[in-house]
């Protein structure tokens, strides 16, 4: 009897002996894979990097919003962390939520460690369905000590100006980047306006890109996460800060484009969606 083979579509990756990128994520658990470490997770394998995880913060929540977050104890992140470093040569690392500001000094200790590593950093201050996420202690470490160690932040204009101290967004982005922050991101999310999402690149050197584009309706889970270990990713297979945004706006539009709805709350970006026609995937 013959047995059929099955035939493999060649989806374009690497070969397996070929070292991908390696970056570092720091940052929350969330059970739904739509934000945090799986977020993380999913985007690099999408954009060929391999993701290492160090776990901040175990959380309870589905695609409705957070119903808890615990923070991981300060030891244990500083653990895994020594432990990764031990093993890993990270290209970047991504920070997201961590927890209690306890965790925010490791990590700003870790940085200290790696000075020459791009770090992205997503200051998380509330989920996406609105619950508080970081108290005003772990607020002021990120401001003090994350902010001048990273190398692109990623704040929405909510986040911007509460821990920029100022209700006027431009004033706001520059108090950040005073810290010693060269990039700053801020995310059109939570604009007004229906059509167009305003994305804006804060730079050191004072200048200020515009980067807009299309909204989609419908709210997603996750989309900040997205857009930060994108970057990240960007960042580690040796793209420059500009690049590195720029490509990581591009990938995030594609994967809310492709958005799809498992639960009763928020859909969740498709990080594989520019991968789905190679691999012959049907809905």
């Amino acid at each position: 009897m013959q047995i059929p083979c099955l035939r493999l579509v060649d989806p374009g990756f690497p070969p397996m002996s070929a070292q991908p990128p390696l970056m570092l994520s720091i940052a929350g658990a969330d059970p739904s894979s739509g934000a945090g470490l799986q977020a993380d997770l999913l985007t690099g394998a999408a954009l060929g990097v391999h993701v290492c995880t160090a776990l901040s913060a175990w959380t309870i929540q589905d695609s409705r919003g957070v119903v808890r977050v615990t923070a991981l104890s300060a030891e244990d992140l500083a653990a895994q962390l020594q432990v990764l470093a031990a093993d890993f040569s990270f290209d970047a690392i991504k920070i997201g939520l961590l927890g209690s500001a306890d965790n925010g000094r490791v990590v700003a200790r870790f940085l200290d460690a790696h000075p020459d590593l791009p770090v992205v950093l997503d200051p998380i201050l509330r989920a996406g369905g609105g619950q508080v996420l970081s108290d005003a202690d772990l607020a002021r470490v990120l401001v003090e000590e994350l902010f001048p160690r990273a190398t692109v932040a990623t704040p929405n204009a909510p986040e911007a100006r509460w821990l920029g101290g100022c209700d006027d967004l431009d004033r706001a982005a520059r108090q950040l980047l005073a810290s010693g922050l060269p990039h700053l991101l801020v995310s059109g999310g939570h604009g007004r306006d229906p059509q167009r999402l305003r994305n804006r690149h804060y730079r050191a050197d004072g200048t200020l890109t515009y980067l807009d584009q299309i909204r989609r309706p419908g709210e997603y889970h996750g989309t900040g996460c997205t857009l930060a270990s994108a970057i990240a990713a960007g960042l580690a297979g040796g793209r420059n800060p500009e690049d590195a945004v720029t490509a990581a706006l591009e990938f995030t539009a594609m994967a809310v484009a492709g958005a799809y709805r498992i639960g009763a709350g928020q859909a969740i970006p498709d990080r594989c969606a520019a991968r789905r026609p190679l691999m012959e995937v049907r809905r």
